[in-house]
């Protein structure tokens, strides 16, 4: 990383292009896959990356890294490194490595995996359904007491430092020391979501994969962020309770295609009797009631009664 030398500021069509590089592989038998004159090797036999004659000009020049775990999982899996992407990652040097496998999705048996986005507030919604029956139904979501306490914590922080900007202590180590804080309550808050989206995607699939279920998910974050937005709260704390909401759904996608999960994005209704097709009224604690045929469920578990319904 040394050797990249861009200056004071990466060039912009560097800091927006991802460069794609091949890739040889060279495995514990000694069996080698790809150009033997990539820039990027992957040795399995002495667990390192070395990405070489790309940085330098110079014969036989390289780096080495330490193989990543999760590059070993995917190989043993059947997976292949065809090609890797150089590019910057929050303006830092970044190789990213792409796995791939070609199988053939299983036959469902039966099952229904359903799944509801909902923001971070009112959590993950899903569902496992047979022969019209919801077997299990369960809603998850981060520690939102904690976020909660983070994000209080940063706005306090946040109303300090401009008190002492308008007093003249800009420049003071006193202002730098809270503004640290600041930032790393901010980083945690994004990590707790980002890793409970990471965690979620990946024990749905598995659920999946025991019940070869259909995977059916209904992507409607920009409903949640409206009824988010009825509720009066700040556009800040909308942001912070729909962080990595996306990364959750790209996940659980990238994941399907990977296992090779048959899986379809569906229109759930969350709003919409699953009896009639009225308009639901919403009552206390987000109880859902149809004032034509009398239906009455929670607001999560509407889009579950949908799912009955399409695949009884």
């Amino acid at each position: 990383m040394e050797s990249l030398v861009f200056g004071t500021t990466p060039k912009k069509w560097f800091a927006e292009t991802w460069v794609p590089l091949k890739t040889l592989r060279i495995y514990q038998d000694g069996s080698m896959k790809g150009d033997k004159g990539a820039p990027v090797v992957l040795d399995f036999e002495n667990n390192v990356i070395r990405l070489r004659q790309v940085c330098k000009n110079e014969p036989r020049y390289s780096i080495e890294h330490p193989m990543p775990e999760w590059i070993i999982e995917r190989v043993n899996e059947g997976g292949d490194i065809k090609y890797a992407m150089i590019g910057l990652k929050d303006n830092e040097p970044y190789l990213a490595l792409v796995a791939e496998r070609t199988v053939e999705s299983y036959q469902p048996s039966g099952y229904v995996l359903a799944v509801d986005v909902n923001s971070w507030k009112y959590g993950i919604a899903w569902g496992l359904i047979k022969d019209g029956k919801l077997i299990t139904w369960k809603t998850e979501k981060p520690d939102t007491f904690l976020v909660n306490t983070l994000y209080h914590q940063t706005m306090d922080r946040e109303r300090k430092v401009g008190k002492l900007k308008r007093l003249g202590y800009s420049d003071s180590a006193r202002v730098d020391r809270i503004k640290k804080q600041t930032q790393a309550r901010r980083s945690k808050i994004y990590r707790i979501t980002r890793d409970k989206a990471y965690f979620l995607a990946s024990k749905l699939i598995r659920k999946a994969l025991k019940y070869r279920a259909l995977l059916v998910i209904d992507d409607m974050t920009e409903e949640s962020r409206r009824e988010l937005l009825e509720e009066g709260l700040p556009r800040d704390v909308i942001k912070l309770l729909m962080g990595n909401l996306r990364r959750f759904v790209h996940q659980l996608e990238t994941l399907a295609q990977w296992y090779s999960v048959p899986y379809e994005f569906k229109r759930l209704p969350s709003t919409v009797c699953p009896v009639c097709q009225h308009e639901l009224t919403q009552e206390d604690d987000r109880v859902m009631v149809c004032e034509n045929c009398g239906f009455k469920a929670p607001r999560d578990m509407v889009p579950m009664h949908w799912a009955i319904k399409k695949w009884r």
